[in-house]
């Protein structure tokens, strides 16, 4: 949805001696935003007087930034705000704090905002935009004049200016701002959210507030980004809805070293940000990490455990366990709810890949504590696995009567996970592409562990039990000898 430039006044340009340079400038225009229902202008926006407020207060805004506040501040008759929501989505180190600092404070000292809530997955991120704006406020002895408290007591941290409006701060969590009526709400970095709990707390704050708005600001996610993503896709589909959606990024599919692609995500270059910069993330990003953050693209997976592009390509739908019986590892694992449980088994073939299946997943460990036994004397594995130091510790009992039963304990989770990590990397795995396992490989990512790293889930409803699984089953299989081939033994 991008609206074409004669839909409301000309957008903020950079200076003329800055067009007429050779320095590359990033687009003040977003690739998708909302468009305005009328001419946008000092009556139809309040963005006119942010940008008057940060020019008075030394803060001046960029071009892109004003064309953000000129759009998300767009009022109907009645000056109202038309927005109850701002998704403000572009390139890291673009300036988003800034922006945002600015429009907090024209609202506390301007418009007489009683409470501004600022909230971050980590608080730590939420009090240094917090710190920011006071750093702003003593920066200009107009505004320094008007600042009446500042409290630094952890977990209540805020400060007050003459009329009573205060910015506090909070996580991002599913207490945060209860009990609040919430003028403007301050929402860094939307994809860290991977579930519902937090804004379902968060954006009932702005209810019962008289013309409040919301403000998301964020660079693009991945797949588990699921409040960002839904709330763009509304955005998208309802352009006449309650959410202004702002957009600077690149085209999907566009090559890493395009720079108008540069250009479309990062509007801050040629001020903030150069071209030598982006090159050097270019350099050492991997493609996934340079996409989200340079180039604002949703990806598949960040700091995701497997390669997920590597898993694809290790499908063998058309294989089978049925010469490798007498050779199977099997492992299970608990997923940390307790609500899931899965079975793998796995073996290293004669070409030296090892392969995986799922022989089992459960809803509960009772259904275990009855399928388990009868399910193994079936499969009859050379060694059983599972890991003691997780949720799998309410079987112990029951597992360590296995027959071959071995204890995955210490550091020997890590290793499987990352050797599971690393086999798929030389497919040197294979898999029928379950529908149950690649959906738990794909929602692990790393969670540092040592000096290395195991599975972690990307969100609080999300299950890895069936990665964890396989992990275990590959890492026993490879420590099997192999089969005899040709009178010769060849040891894993």
């Amino acid at each position: 949805m991008s609206a074409p430039a004669s839909s409301t006044s000309s957008a903020p340009r950079a200076p003329a001696a800055a067009r007429r340079s050779h320095v590359v400038y990033g687009s003040t225009q977003p690739r998708l935003w909302t468009p305005p229902k009328r001419r946008l202008e000092v009556r139809s926006s309040k963005g006119y007087d942010v940008i008057e407020f940060a020019e008075a207060i030394g803060a001046p805004l960029l071009p892109w930034q004003k064309f953000a506040v000129i759009h998300g501040l767009e009022t109907v008759r009645g000056g109202k705000y038309r927005f109850r929501t701002v998704l403000v989505l572009v390139a890291r180190q673009n300036g988003k704090s800034h922006l945002k600092r600015v429009v907090t404070l024209w609202r506390m000292y301007i418009q007489g905002a009683k409470l501004i809530l600022g909230v971050a997955q980590d608080v730590s991120l939420a009090r240094e935009q917090w710190q920011m704006a006071l750093d702003l406020i003593n920066e200009s002895p107009d505004l320094a004049a008007e600042l009446l408290q500042v409290r630094r007591v952890n977990g209540d941290e805020w400060f007050k200016v003459k009329g009573g409006g205060r910015y506090k701060i909070a996580a991002s969590n599913r207490s945060a701002g209860r009990g609040l009526t919430i003028a403007e709400l301050n929402i860094d970095e939307l994809r860290e959210q991977r579930s519902w709990d937090a804004w379902s707390a968060l954006s009932k704050t702005t209810m019962a507030a008289p013309n409040s708005q919301t403000w998301c600001m964020s660079n693009a996610g991945d797949d588990q980004s699921v409040v960002l993503n839904q709330l763009r896709e509304r955005a998208l589909a309802d352009p006449d809805g309650s959410i202004c959606l702002l957009e600077w990024s690149a085209e999907d599919d566009c090559a890493l070293d395009d720079i108008e692609a540069w250009k479309q995500a990062n509007p801050s270059l040629g001020y903030l940000i150069t071209e030598d910069a982006i090159r050097g993330s270019l350099a050492t990003d991997p493609p996934e990490v340079f996409r989200t953050e340079v180039l604002c693209q949703r990806v598949e997976q960040l700091n995701g455990a497997i390669d997920l592009g590597a898993w694809a390509s290790c499908e063998d739908p058309a294989g089978t366990m049925d010469a490798l019986r007498g050779r199977l590892a099997a492992c299970l694992d608990v997923a940390r709810d307790g609500q899931h449980v899965t079975l793998a088994v796995a073996a290293k073939q004669t070409d030296g890949t090892i392969r995986l299946e799922i022989a089992k997943a459960w809803t509960s460990t009772d259904e275990v504590r009855a399928e388990l036994p009868a399910l193994l004397n079936r499969i009859k594995p050379k060694v059983f696995g599972w890991f003691p130091g997780g949720p799998a510790g309410a079987l112990a009992p029951m597992l360590r009567q296995i027959k071959n039963s071995e204890e995955l304990t210490g550091g020997k989770a890590s290793e499987a996970c990352q050797g599971l990590a690393d086999l798929v990397r030389a497919r040197a795995v294979v898999h029928p592409g379950d529908a149950l396992l690649d959906a738990h490989v794909k929602a692990a990512e790393k969670l540092p562990s040592g000096d290395g790293w195991r599975f972690g889930r990307k969100g609080s409803n999300q299950h890895v039990d069936a990665a964890y699984a396989a992990a275990g089953a590959a890492h026993l299989a490879g420590l099997m000898k192999e089969p005899s081939r040709a009178g010769v033994r060849f040891l894993a």
